[in-house]
């Protein structure tokens, strides 16, 4: 079925659309140790509630390409954030139904709403733009990635402080209400419809295919690994900064606003300079920085000096880095998917697969240990400098 050609999605809905699911990913962080005490759990059972999330996220990535196809990108937006809202009301009635398996459920139930604005937005990116068009968009888009999460978790900080840990999903539920509305103004950039798309046979053939694009499989693991650092940064920094540091959730809200900024400066310069060098050069100049600027959280942690300043500085820089990264990667990976909505699909699949694995095996590892925090920031990128050699064998 074919479609009459629409104008291109206005700048601002893609970056609510980009951020609201990392938005819905962070903002309840600084209330974790809150959680931890209303439902009397260990540190490492109330980072579930992460780890729910974040597997609803990437499990989310895989129906949203058919349904995009399918149906169009506008009605699968309406679909994904409805069920964001309802995810986000159940999260907050599992406090006055006592039940922390429901918080866990309606996590995962947020998430796998939530999912389809960063899906989506990536598609209907791909749809209009060519590669160095998106790859500039993208770089743009990352300002989402760098205002959005950090004024969440400043936001969530406020309500905890001043209300409690449940207000936060209340909050959840408006915002996802807005972004709903907003929806509505953005144009259908599918060009046509296929009517076939939902058949399993259809679906299983055409995410075979893209699971065997080595680029995209490589570009989705190298973009897991930049994730897996912001989001067991999310997971482990509000312990380390409440209560081994001794902040108060407002007070660690609003420190947050300092790795902000390094994200919103790294998007910037990735906008400046996106075309004028090869995308694997940007990308090894990114993986190379944030290796060198994690050495001044490394050195500090391993004295024993950690603090607020030492907590949130070091990600001041790292995310300036990383954003070159995330400003490269995901058209690089894209480039040679000729179906662009399962292509991004099967690209963030990866991205948060490998996400969910590395915060869930760390939960584990050590639940208030200060120290392996930038450790695991070592491993994450000396794995993204070997994908990064696996991509360069491959473009050679």
């Amino acid at each position: 079925m074919q479609l009459v050609k629409s104008d291109k999605p206005q700048f601002t809905l893609l970056l609510l659309l980009v951020s609201f699911a990392s938005v819905g990913a962070v903002l309840f962080t600084p209330a974790l140790p809150s959680i931890t005490t209303f439902f009397g759990l260990t540190v490492g059972k109330a980072q579930f509630t992460i780890t729910a999330y974040l597997i609803g996220y990437a499990v989310g990535q895989l129906p949203y390409g058919p349904l995009a196809n399918r149906y169009g990108r506008k009605t699968t937006l309406y679909i994904g954030i409805s069920l964001a809202i309802i995810g986000s009301v159940l999260c907050a009635l599992s406090a006055p139904l006592m039940s922390f398996g429901l918080l866990i459920f309606a996590r995962f139930l947020q998430a796998l709403g939530a999912c389809v604005g960063l899906k989506i937005s990536f598609t209907m990116i791909a749809d209009v733009y060519e590669q160095t068009e998106a790859t500039k968009m993208i770089a743009r888009i990352l300002v989402a990635f760098a205002i959005m999460p950090g004024i969440a978790v400043a936001v969530g900080g406020w309500i905890t402080h001043l209300f409690n840990w449940q207000s936060c999903f209340y909050f959840l539920a408006l915002f996802g209400v807005l972004v709903l509305w907003l929806s509505t103004k953005l144009p259908e950039t599918a060009a046509s419809l296929d009517r076939h798309a939902l058949k399993v046979s259809s679906i299983v053939h055409g995410y075979a295919l893209k699971f065997k694009n080595k680029r995209l499989v490589a570009s989705g693991l190298m973009m897991g690994c930049g994730t897996a650092v912001i989001y067991v940064f999310a997971a482990k920094a509000p312990f380390i900064g409440i209560n081994l540091i001794g902040m108060t959730p407002d007070a660690f809200g609003n420190y947050n606003l300092i790795p902000l900024v390094g994200m919103l400066l790294g998007s910037i310069i990735s906008t400046k300079i996106a075309g004028r060098f090869s995308l694997l050069r940007l990308l090894l100049t990114g993986i190379v920085t944030a290796l060198v600027m994690t050495l001044t959280m490394v050195i500090p942690f391993s004295m024993g000096k950690f603090n607020a300043l030492t907590l949130f500085c070091p990600m001041f820089l790292i995310y300036i880095a990383e954003s070159l990264v995330f400003a490269n990667i995901s058209s690089f990976g894209l480039a040679n998917a000729k179906n662009k909505s399962n292509g991004s699909a099967v690209l963030n699949f990866i991205n948060l697969g490998t996400t969910v694995v590395a915060v869930l095996i760390l939960e584990f590892i050590y639940p208030e240990s200060a120290i392996l925090l930038p450790l695991s920031f070592v491993f994450f990128f000396c794995a993204m400098l070997l994908l990064w050699m696996r991509l360069r064998k491959l473009e050679g």
